[in-house]
């Protein structure tokens, strides 16, 4: 699809900038879209909206092309656009839409039994909880990284196989076990005050992964972490 038409040809910017999201939505609904292509073109017309400051526009009409597309039984492009609407939103600091579309990528990624794609979204909602302060939330989802870091290491192969992408290479093995690692010791730094000895567990389980992955500088770190802890909450510690 040709996004970029003369200007001229078509009047006004918004008359633009509406025949260009009008020809983006005939090409999704169409038989057999091609799913790289889509994805470029959803840059391209999402770029237009965003330098028309009618981000919001794009994103609910998007919204509604993806349900549509799933109705019709195109459940692979749906997710593709709902995935790219959120990554979209968190890159521009649109949070509250960010945290709506990721959940939904969320949810559409453990009914595919994504594993892989799973994690992508938790970390992305673990960006916006630590940029809006909000530890509740970020402990839930912190918990559910771990989680999920966990299924995917126990069957990788398997997690493999239902990495539903279009060219990007899965996280390897070492890279899902980095990020429990992450998982465990960001649990960790949350407990800290309140709960040390549960930090102090957190923080040797990460460790324990440095280990077995062979980063030398992150186990030392850790093991100072621990140590501090042990001696700033001894009296705990020894009970």
């Amino acid at each position: 699809m040709k996004v970029l038409l003369t200007i001229g040809k078509l009047g006004t910017r918004d008359d633009f900038i509406n025949k260009a999201y009008q020809n983006f939505s005939s090409c999704c609904l169409k038989s057999k879209p091609d799913i790289a292509s889509t994805k470029r073109d959803f840059l391209e017309v999402s770029d237009l909206f965003v330098r028309s400051d009618k981000l919001d526009l794009f994103c609910d009409e998007t919204a509604k092309l993806s349900e549509q597309l799933r109705q019709s039984g195109n459940s692979r492009l749906s997710d593709m656009l709902i995935n790219e609407l959120g990554k979209m939103c968190l890159s521009r600091n649109r949070l509250k839409k960010a945290e709506e579309y990721l959940y939904l990528a969320l949810e559409n990624s453990r009914e595919k039994n994504d594993g892989l794609h799973e994690l992508a979204r938790l970390n992305d909602l673990e960006k916006i909880y630590k940029e809006v302060n909000n530890k509740k939330l970020l402990v839930s989802i912190l918990g559910q990284k771990k989680r999920c870091c966990k299924r995917i290491i126990q069957d990788y192969e398997e997690a493999s196989t239902h990495f539903d992408t279009i060219s990007k290479a899965p996280a390897t093995k070492a890279k899902v076990k980095t990020q429990l690692a992450f998982a465990y010791s960001d649990l960790a730094a949350i407990l800290c005050r309140n709960k040390p000895l549960d930090a102090i567990k957190m923080y040797e389980k990460s460790k324990d992964i440095y280990k077995d992955l062979e980063m030398p500088k992150e186990v030392a770190y850790l093991e100072n972490k621990i140590k501090w802890l042990k001696d700033k909450y001894c009296s705990l510690y020894e009970q």
